[in-house]
């Protein structure tokens, strides 16, 4: 800037910075450090870490040891069959399933399961519905694996109820 285009001395309007250095607060009295320590500026520090962000990356799932593949627990959804005294007895997927409660039946398919139960259990079906109906029927059988019965039924009749 030339001579010419500064502004008059005077007082510096409101409002404009000074090129004068602020003066802060005097400086309390010096406290006097013990021997062997020394004073660190909080310029001199490490920058604190950021604040943790309200929003995390979600934590992934601990994973868990390989073991040995189970079986599909639902093979298919097609009920099973087996023909026996004139009947045709029916066991539905979800009776398939409820095979599965019983004790032995680890590591086996519902197909396997339902195949055993007959082959154990058809001969005591067609015994108890003999009395009652004549045959050819179909004859649905509800499993209820707690109680250990099954429930015999044509149509939307039970029939019979045996323990196995």
């Amino acid at each position: 800037m030339s001579e010419e285009d500064k502004p008059p001395p005077g007082p510096e309007p409101a409002g404009l910075p000074s090129e004068e250095p602020i003066a802060g607060p005097a400086d309390p009295d010096p406290v006097p450090l013990a021997e062997g320590t020394s004073a660190t500026l909080a310029s001199d520090r490490a920058p604190a870490p950021p604040a943790p962000s309200a929003e995390l990356p979600p934590t992934p799932p601990p994973s868990r040891p390989a073991k040995e593949p189970r079986p599909p627990l639902l093979e298919s959804r097609e009920a099973l069959y087996r023909e026996a005294g004139g009947f045709r007895m029916r066991l539905e997927p979800a009776d398939l399933a409820r095979l599965r409660e019983l004790p032995g039946s680890k590591g086996r398919t519902d197909r396997e399961l339902g195949e055993e139960f007959f082959e154990k259990q058809a001969t005591r079906f067609v015994e108890s519905l003999v009395e009652d109906v004549t045959p050819p029927a179909e004859v649905r059988v509800v499993v209820d694996p707690y109680s250990r019965q099954a429930f015999l039924a044509i149509e939307r009749v039970i029939r019979s109820i045996l323990s196995f």
